[in-house]
């Protein structure tokens, strides 16, 4: 059985964080050692490398303003199959 959770400020969980590594395509490099970006091409992101970040341990959730927090924080919503 799956549960819905909220934020304890109330807002709804929309997902988990994520690391993801990504090659951005460059055309140079500034003196200053700041990436010049290309505006052709598009960002390759390596789907093999997602992994959900956990603080102390414990998954990161993220909810509809952008906060995260962990599992134990969240707030369970009354189910919605329950009977009255």
């Amino acid at each position: 059985m799956t549960h819905t959770y909220r934020s304890p400020n109330g807002h709804e969980i929309i997902g988990t964080a994520e690391i993801i590594l990504a090659t951005a395509p460059i055309s140079g490099i500034n003196a200053d050692g700041t990436p010049i970006y290309t505006s052709w091409a598009s960002t390759e992101i390596d789907w093999d490398t997602q992994e959900t970040v956990k603080r102390d341990g414990k998954i990161l959730f993220v909810d509809e303003e952008g906060d995260e927090w962990t599992f134990d924080q969240l707030v369970p919503e009354e189910d919605s199959d329950a009977s009255g």
